[in-house]
Order: C-alpha cells, then sequence, then structure tokens
C-alpha cells in the first residue's frame, strides 16, 4: 500500500496544484451567487402613534433582524450590515396580534446586494396604557450624626416628582425616595441625591431591571439639611384642684420623664426643663386617677424642637386614692395631762377614748395611739363635770376626724388621778354638751376638728 502511495509522487502532487489552479481561473471567470446574512439592528418609525393615543410598547424578542441576501462571490467581502437599514412602522401595528412587518432598505452598494429579505419578516409589538403617577419624596437618613447633635430639618427641591411609564411598571414602585448620609455631621449640609424607587417591601427597584421604562420629570434632587444640638430636660408638671370628698391627690406619674429637644446652642443653654401647666392638669372633684394627654410641641420654646426619636404626646396619669378610716383607743397612758392642781383629784370619763383618723390606707394602717401625740389641760377646771377637749400632734399623713365625748370629773380631795370604771356622760369636742350618759362620737372635718378641740 505505501508503495502505491509513493509511486509517482511528484506527479500526484503536480496534479493537485493543476486543480486549484484550474478551479481559480472557473470562479474568476463565472463568479458565481451566493447566500449571505447579516444582524442589522431594528429601528422604530412613528412611535408618536402609540404614545399620542397614551400606550407605550416593547418589542418581543431581540431588537436586531436578520438581513439575508445574495451577492457574487467576489464582492461578499464588500457588503457590511451598515448597507442595510431595517424598520418597523408602528402605523402598519395589527392590532388584533400586535404585528408588525419589518421593512428592508439597502442603504450602501445597492449594485452587489441581491433579493435581500429580514428573517422574521415581522415582529411582535406588545403595547400598554402609559400611567402617569405623583410621588412625594420621601428621605431615608443613612448613619449617625456625631454624638450630641441631631438633624432638625431636611428640605428638598422638589419634594414632589411625577412619574410616567407603562402601568406594569408604574404599579411596582410603591414609593420614592433619595438616600443621604448623615454620618457623622455636626453642622448643615447640602448637596444632590438620586431618586430611588422602592418596592411595597422597601426594596430598591434599581437595579432589577423591571423598570427600565420609566420617566421621571426630575431624576436628581438637591437637599439642605439643618444639624442642631441636642439636650436632654426633664418634664416637670403643675397640678391644681383638690381631689373629691372622700378621695386624696397622691401624685403624678408619665410615659416619659424627659426627652431630646434640638436647638440651637445658645437657646438651649438655659432650658433644663419643659413646663406642664396647671389649665391642662386639674384634679378638681376626682375620684379616680385622671389621664391626660399632652402635646409637648405646644409647650416647647421659640426655636425648639422634639428630637426626631421622641414622641410629641405623653401620657399623663393624676393619681387619686380613697381615703378610709381607721379607730385607735386611747388609754390613761396615752394621753399627756397637764395642768394638774395638787388639791384636786381628777377623773376621766369613760375611761377609754376612741379616736378616728381618716388618711392613705398606707399612711395610717401602722398608726399606734402613742403616735396621735393626744394632750388634755386640767388647768381651770373646776369642781364637777367638765368637757374634756383633746389636743393632737400635728400630721400630713392623716387628719382626725372624730373622737369619742368626755368629761373630766374633778373633787377636792387628794391629788390622785383617779380613773372611772362606770359608765359616764359623752360630749361633743365642738359643742361640749353632755350627751345623757351615753357614748357618743363627734364627726369633724380635718384641720377644723382640731381647731375646736385647741380652742
Amino acid at each position: 500500500m505505501k508503495e502505491k502511495l509513493l509511486n509517482n509522487l511528484g506527479l500526484k502532487i503536480l496534479s493537485i496544484f493543476v486543480a486549484f489552479f484550474v478551479w481559480l481561473v472557473v470562479m474568476n471567470v463565472s463568479n458565481p451567487m451566493v447566500d449571505d446574512s447579516k444582524e442589522v439592528p431594528l429601528e422604530i418609525k412613528n412611535e408618536e402613534v402609540l404614545t399620542s393615543a397614551g400606550r407605550t410598547y416593547e418589542i418581543s424578542g431581540k431588537n436586531t433582524v436578520t438581513v439575508r441576501y445574495e451577492t457574487h462571490t467576489r464582492d461578499s467581502y464588500r457588503v457590511q450590515a451598515s448597507d442595510f437599514r431595517a424598520y418597523i412602522d408602528l402605523a402598519d401595528l395589527y392590532d388584533v396580534t400586535g404585528s408588525v412587518p419589518v421593512n428592508i432598505e439597502i442603504v450602501n452598494n445597492k449594485s452587489l446586494i441581491y433579493s435581500a429579505e429580514a428573517r422574521p419578516g415581522v415582529v411582535r409589538v406588545v403595547t400598554e396604557e402609559i400611567q402617569s403617577k405623583p410621588f412625594d419624596i420621601q428621605v431615608r437618613e443613612i448613619g449617625t450624626e456625631m454624638d450630641g447633635y441631631a438633624i432638625s430639618e431636611v428640605k428638598l427641591s422638589p419634594s414632589k416628582v411625577t412619574l410616567e411609564g407603562p402601568v406594569s411598571q408604574v404599579g411596582l414602585i410603591s414609593r420614592v425616595g433619595v438616600e443621604i448620609d448623615k454620618t457623622g455631621l455636626s453642622a448643615n449640609k447640602t448637596g444632590t441625591a438620586k431618586l430611588v424607587f422602592y418596592d411595597a417591601n422597601g426594596n430598591s427597584l434599581m437595579d432589577s431591571g423591571k423598570i427600565d421604562r420609566i420617566q421621571v420629570d426630575s431624576p436628581e434632587v438637591e437637599y439642605q439639611l439643618t444639624v442642631d444640638k441636642v439636650k436632654e430636660v426633664s418634664l416637670d408638671f403643675e397640678v391644681t384642684g383638690s381631689a373629691g370628698t372622700g378621695y386624696q391627690y397622691v401624685g403624678v406619674t408619665s410615659s416619659v420623664k424627659s426627652v431630646k429637644v434640638n436647638g440651637a446652642k445658645d437657646t438651649l443653654a438655659d432650658l433644663t426643663k419643659i413646663t406642664i401647666p396647671a389649665t391642662e392638669l386639674d384634679v378638681s372633684g376626682a375620684t379616680a386617677d385622671k389621664v391626660v394627654t399632652i402635646n409637648l410641641t405646644s409647650y416647647l420654646p421659640e426655636g425648639v424642637t422634639l428630637a426626631e426619636s421622641e414622641s410629641p404626646t405623653v401620657e399623663v396619669r393624676l393619681r387619686v386614692e380613697k381615703l378610709i378610716n381607721r379607730t385607735i383607743t386611747l388609754t390613761e397612758s396615752d394621753i399627756v395631762l397637764s395642768g394638774q392642781s395638787e388639791s384636786m383629784t381628777y377623773r376621766l370619763n369613760p375611761t377609754q377614748i376612741d379616736v378616728t383618723i381618716q388618711g392613705l390606707a398606707e399612711n395610717i394602717n401602722g398608726v399606734e395611739a402613742s403616735q396621735l401625740g393626744a394632750s388634755l389641760n386640767l388647768s381651770g377646771l373646776s369642781v364637777g363635770s367638765n368637757r374634756g377637749v383633746l389636743k393632737f400632734a400635728d400630721s400630713n399623713a392623716y387628719r382626725i376626724v372624730s373622737y369619742t365625748v368626755f368629761t373630766v370629773e374633778v373633787s377636792s380631795q387628794a391629788p390622785v388621778m383617779i380613773i372611772g370604771t362606770s359608765p359616764a356622760e359623752t360630749e361633743s369636742p365642738e359643742t361640749g354638751s353632755p350627751a345623757g350618759g351615753q357614748n357618743e362620737t363627734t364627726e369633724s372635718s380635718g384641720v377644723a376638728t382640731e381647731s375646736s378641740a385647741q380652742n
């Protein structure tokens, strides 16, 4: 086999060269036609036909077409994609199918190109209504100001924008905003920021490719940031009025005890508290806790605003509790006697005196007889039955409501204090009149009872 291949090798090689030469001659003499193609961008004509009707469009598929054509073999290298123009005319749009024929024009080398046609010959155009929708521009602050400073005001120009585009794309946008970096700010700042479109979950749509046909009247926004000093001040409450009969105002509580405010440094220098006036906090006649909602902004000095983190309202509770009565029994050892005469004998009738006090449960439940500070002045009493008048120590925790009416029996005998054991007449500390030998109590109203006892 090898010998057959090598036999007349030179003649065989020569025959190959002769065949190639003959082929070249034939091709150059005949110059036959060949098929070829180019990828050509697709142009759009008469877009205003749809826009004037309030509609927008999108080409279904790619934005190029393949142009197939014939040319002579020797001319194929001279034909370029730029020799063709491919376009669709939206005036020819067939609404039922959304199809538009592709038109081909030969703009250069017309003599070299034959039978040019587009593949595909028609393209589908998807149309949709155009929606125009206004949005307020929201600010998203990024970072944190320098400690002790805060942004008190943000001004945007413009503060609103109008978006226009296909209904399906506009519907994806829930809000429009700008993102402003406030990291380390301690002074006012100005600048520009690009608009950012967000979906309903707060996610940015800018890089999603889902809103590529949205147009906006102002893609950038100018901003001005006002940066103020921050100070924490306490809340002060002025309360007026008296609770209802049998009740007592016991104090005030609020949902917050202090708030942070913004303002110029010199404005905040002398500000230490925010006072809520008594006109807002009146407990007159109250028989239960009274809750009042206060708008703090109404009581801020001029040039001072609440910090962004603070709520403008505070809930204030005026605490009112019911008063209770408690009876404490006094014996001789619980009463301080004074003014005795050595020639007289004194006897209390009855020997035990019940004292009724009124106050808050927490204040009076632990009060003992000795703490009442009861005293009895015996000076000037005559022989016989005398009205007994007790005095008590002053107290802010309770008041004396009444005590058992009693008499002091005085006789001219040895100066020994005798405590009687038999029933005796009782009398009112206010009137001093006998009560027919029966034990009675007299009611009084706080300070008035104590004053009458002293008089």
